[in-house]
């Protein structure tokens, strides 16, 4: 008996988790994603960078907003737009680093699905 019950639990638990969600986004060919990454600003090097470049997204702008513009060198966001190229499934994968630098202090995967 505990055996059948064990059996049952495990079936719904997969059931539970096949039922999640398979994509951070869905979108269609011609629509946006807007990726909001906290920085602390170009001035000290450090920005977030594209790391995978495929045929299924493309950005269309990338845009560094300070929190305070009464002066330079403030932290921020920087916002990147995504626009979906073509059908598929892809994984925008975001390094923040300094571009001069191989070491990768931050970074962000998110899966796309492109309908």
């Amino acid at each position: 008996m505990k055996r059948v019950v064990s059996i049952v639990l495990l079936a719904v638990s997969l059931l539970f988790v096949s039922c999640g969600k398979e994509y951070d986004y869905e979108i269609c060919v011609g629509e946006q994603i807007v990726l909001d990454l906290q920085s602390s600003g170009p001035s000290t090097g450090y920005v977030w960078h594209w790391d995978k470049h495929d045929d299924v997204l493309d950005t269309i702008s990338h845009v560094f907003s300070p929190y305070d513009e009464s002066f330079s060198g403030n932290p921020g966001i920087e916002h990147w737009t995504f626009v979906g190229k073509r059908k598929g499934s892809t994984t925008i994968r975001m390094l923040y680093k300094r571009t001069w630098e191989n070491e990768i202090e931050d970074s962000r995967e998110y899966s796309v699905n492109v309908k």
